[in-house]
This record gives structure tokens, sequence and C-alpha cells, in this order.
């Protein structure tokens, strides 16, 4: 037994350090969700709307954070109604001067 671990201890430390890893980031619930932009839809606007006023804000186009708006929220059409809640994670905000943004909150 203690032939094996000389020959082997490198490779056996190695895959339970991937292990301890891999469960590591697997469970890593430290997200922190005040990160998240939320915006209120309101009367009258629409995807385009909103995402023309947020684009400068994220660094992209418009159509492309449409693109982003409708995959995040899991929207299968561009159909949205007043009262919803559309979420962004804050880590698409784009950096300015090496900070990140603050996320923001829309009513």
């Amino acid at each position: 037994m203690i032939s094996l671990w000389r020959k082997y201890s490198f490779s056996i430390l190695f895959i339970i350090l991937s292990l301890v890893m891999g469960l590591y980031l697997i469970f890593d619930v430290s997200e922190d969700n005040s990160t998240n932009i939320k915006i209120t839809v309101q009367d009258g606007d629409s995807l385009w709307t909103i995402s023309n006023a947020h684009a400068e804000r994220f660094g992209m186009s418009t159509s492309d954070l449409v693109k982003l708006i409708k995959k995040e929220n899991h929207l299968f059409g561009t159909t949205i109604k007043s009262g919803d809640e559309l979420v962004i994670p804050g880590s698409y905000l784009r950096n300015n001067n090496k900070e990140s943004e603050l996320a923001f909150e829309t009513n």
C-alpha cells in the first residue's frame, strides 16, 4: 500500500483537488443577485425602446441588447406587457474607467 502511495501520490492528490474544485464551482452560491439589473416594463415600452435606452450602458448595439434580454428572460417572441420585470445580469455591464458600473434599478 505504501509503495502505491509513493508511486501515485501526485495523481491521487491531483484527482482529489480536481474533485474539490469541481464541487466548489458547481455549488458556489455566493453569487450576489444585487448586481442584476431589473427593468419594469411601462405602458408603451417594447423590447426595442428599452434596449435603445440602455444599449450604450452595455456597450452593444440595440439589436444585440434585444437578443440578450430575450435570452436572459427566456422570451420566445418580442411581446412584453406593462408590469413585466426584465432581468439582466450585471456582469454584462460595460466597464468604465477600469471599474464596473454599479447596477441600477428602473421602475
